[in-house]
């Protein structure tokens, strides 16, 4: 798999290791249980976790100090139901992992660009969480055949990066 450029994790090998035991008909008393295993059998074959790429980023720790106190006192004016939060994450389920097992450090493989953004959010006191919403590319993902992602229970938006924007953040 290295020398095809692929990433081998933790859990693709357990499930190869599983694999095997089934093809090769081993007895279910000889099987290897969980992954204890596994830590030897890295060791043996000078397999070490290499993360293939990332970034790193600096954050200006004074200003965001700053910016805490400053949104605290705003927020002091507001009973805690009727603050609320919301954080952005983003899915990109068809992204290969960005680490994985090998005997030497190599590249990194171009990343699938498909992506799902997702707002998670509720108050401050926990009382009221709000459905998550997820934006995507497609107007009317295929997944959803004819009916719309909305009729389904998903609180759907689109636009051509699935990126949160301005006016999806205000609906």
């Amino acid at each position: 798999m290295e020398a095809k450029g692929e990433t081998v994790s933790r859990p693709m090998l357990l499930e190869k290791r599983k694999r095997y035991e089934e093809m090769l008909k081993v007895p279910d008393n000889e099987r290897l249980p969980g992954d204890g295993w596994l830590a030897s059998f890295c060791k043996a074959y000078k397999i070490k976790e290499y993360r293939r790429h990332g970034e790193a980023g600096s954050v200006d720790l004074g200003a965001v100090e700053a910016e805490r106190k400053r949104v605290e006192e705003l927020s002091k004016k507001y009973a805690p139901k009727d603050r609320f939060n919301g954080d952005e994450s983003s899915l990109f389920p068809k992204a290969p992992p960005d680490r994985g097992l090998a005997t030497k450090r190599s590249s990194g493989k171009k990343k699938d660009k498909f992506r799902i953004t997702l707002l998670f959010a509720c108050n401050a006191n926990g009382s009221e969480k709000l459905p998550i919403l997820y934006i995507g590319k497609s107007k009317k993902p295929i997944c959803f055949g004819r009916q719309s992602p909305n009729q389904h229970g998903f609180y759907y938006w689109n636009n051509k990066k699935a990126w949160m924007t301005s006016s999806i953040f205000e609906e």
